[in-house]
């Protein structure tokens, strides 16, 4: 079924993805004019509209051969690319979120690199100075900092030296901004944490019959997903087993960020749960569960991306 075409996937299914990428993005255009579909405050809707798109997309494929080439999932395939590119139907216009997230990509990428390095100093001072920049976006960006710190105790090479690097990293974009602000008219403004209040998310019964749908899907198949993961990881290879970690422990700092209130820090969640979610579709031996549990999901982003709220 879809799952078999998606593993070791060969040159066409990657051309049908760009065409299905383009086509699931557009759906609410079926429903609503472009103006409606990608305003901005200030960005034009056209280049929110391609913006959106390449990015997401882009994001798909980083995160497929991030996962891939780290040996975290060892198959070739693009169910890491599909599945997170479908995952993301509830977001539209987001495009800070969007640009955050991918370049988180490459926060990950510095963290998995790191691996049976004994001195890992210039992953923790890259990693650190991406989360510095991006949290200009958005200051509840700051906290994933502790994730270096995770990855240093799970890969047993974390040392003094390396937290000093981290926090240097961390400092240097704000320095550089104080001293513009020095030299120019530039205000330096102190960052401001927001209050913590967890984001109020809609009541559940009250959502389309669609939407339901979807959440519902999503649900169960996350459970399923960290079900497996559970299961099966202490059969996984060393350097995978302590990666998946990475990841679990990346998805709960994630959710950590709906403290601040913040709707659009949703869709932070979708990188690690899209990995632990693909993880069950390649490897479950129950391939009829996961290929129909699969075609739900697809069929659900589809109907929620058509009754999206604007």
């Amino acid at each position: 079924m879809f799952l078999k075409h998606l593993i070791n996937p060969k040159p066409t299914i990657i051309i049908s993805f760009i065409v299905f990428s383009i086509i699931h993005y557009s759906i609410p255009l079926l429903k609503y004019s472009f103006n409606e579909c990608f305003r901005h405050e200030y960005l034009p809707t056209y280049f929110v509209y391609i913006f959106g798109l390449v990015v997401i997309f882009f994001h798909s494929l980083g995160l497929n051969n991030l996962i891939y080439e780290k040996s975290i999932i060892k198959k070739d395939n693009l169910v890491v690319g599909v599945t997170y590119f479908i995952m993301c139907s509830p977001f539209l216009n987001n495009i800070s979120s969007f640009f955050i997230s991918f370049f988180l990509l490459f926060f990950i990428f510095y963290l998995f690199d790191s691996y049976q390095k004994e001195y890992p100093l210039s992953q923790y001072f890259n990693a650190s100075i991406i989360i510095s920049v991006l949290s200009f976006l958005n200051l509840s960006i700051t906290f994933l900092i502790l994730l270096i710190i995770i990855v240093g105790i799970n890969y047993s090479n974390l040392k003094f030296r390396g937290i000093i690097v981290a926090v240097i990293g961390l400092l240097i974009p704000y320095v550089i901004y104080f001293y513009l602000s020095l030299i120019t008219e530039i205000p330096f403004n102190t960052p401001l944490f927001p209050k913590i209040q967890f984001i109020e998310l809609p009541a559940f019964f009250k959502l389309h019959i669609f939407k339901v749908f979807y959440l519902t899907t999503i649900l169960l198949i996350s459970i399923l997903g960290f079900f497996e993961l559970y299961r099966w990881l202490y059969k996984k290879s060393i350097k995978s087993r302590k990666s998946f970690i990475i990841i679990f422990l990346y998805f709960i700092l994630c959710l950590t960020l709906l403290f601040d209130n913040n709707y659009e820090n949703l869709y932070y969640l979708i990188t690690p749960l899209s990995v632990i979610v693909s993880n069950y579709f390649i490897y479950t031996k129950k391939r009829f569960l996961a290929n129909l549990l699969f075609f739900l999901l697809l069929c659900s982003s589809i109907l929620y991306r058509f009754v999206i709220n604007l």
